[in-house]
């Protein structure tokens, strides 16, 4: 423990000056674009925070497909992904840190119209909605069993911040999504009195900044480290919470 603790306590003075390339979807108030397609938000501003108290350099690339972003993860274009949940099949492509950074409870958001009609204490219950979901997203393994059921209707598109709008326009009665990639649309689109969630969540999960296993080398394990190290220190201190302030999320501890 003592020689790992100096290890990471040298690491900015030995590290190479290799920038790291660090992907993620487009999910405001979490990583977005501003006018001058400048990267933004909670995940930019902490790895930004963490990397630059570690003194290497990153480039932040943001798509709006996660389908695209895993494709790229496993050709090696990206060090990193940022917020991702654990699922076991993930692992042949990703390595996980000890230290997660978020907290997402997922909810189903429905038109604030339709929310007293609506029932929720099993998924079979949901079974007459229209449930929209998105492509290559971890939701939970009933979920994605009930997926292969006809007697639901799921309609999957590649975009998640299409979701809440296919909501609104009555495309769609249900939308499983996280309370604060959800609040973060609906204040930004000026959403609020036309969309609510069940109280019922589908699931609480842990997430993570990951590294991508084929752009791994042998100062990943140290660099790693670091990272866990720092981020600790972040909650410890309350850095971490100040940044959840900047944005207006509820802070959840990870």
């Amino acid at each position: 423990m003592r020689s790992l603790l100096l290890l990471c306590l040298l690491l900015p003075c030995w590290l190479s000056a290799k920038e790291l390339v660090i992907g993620g979807t487009l999910e405001a108030p979490l990583k977005s674009l501003d006018a001058a397609a400048r990267p933004y938000g909670l995940d930019v501003d902490l790895v930004t925070a963490i990397f630059g108290a570690l003194k290497v350099p990153i480039r932040i690339e943001l798509t709006d497909s996660g389908a695209r972003l895993t494709r790229n993860a496993k050709m090696g274009e990206y060090d990193l992904l940022m917020s991702l949940s654990h699922k076991p099949e993930r692992e042949s492509y990703l390595i996980y840190p000890k230290q997660a950074h978020i907290r997402h409870s997922w909810h189903f958001f429905a038109r604030k119209a339709d929310l007293d009609k609506i029932h929720y204490d099993t998924l079979a219950d949901l079974k007459p909605w229209r449930i929209g979901i998105t492509k290559d997203y971890a939701y939970t393994p009933e979920l994605s069993a009930a997926e292969q059921d006809p007697d639901y209707h799921f309609q999957q598109i590649p975009l998640n911040q299409l979701q809440l709008r296919k909501l609104v326009a009555g495309r769609i009665d249900l939308v499983p999504m996280s309370l604060v990639t959800a609040f973060g649309q609906i204040r930004k689109e000026h959403l609020e009195d036309k969309l609510g969630y069940l109280p019922k969540p589908l699931k609480t999960n842990p997430y993570y900044h990951v590294w991508c296993k084929a752009r791994a080398d042998e100062q990943t394990p140290a660099l790693m480290a670091a990272y866990d190290a720092e981020l600790l220190r972040m909650k410890q201190d309350g850095r971490l919470k100040a940044l959840y302030d900047r944005y207006g999320i509820p802070y959840l501890e990870p």
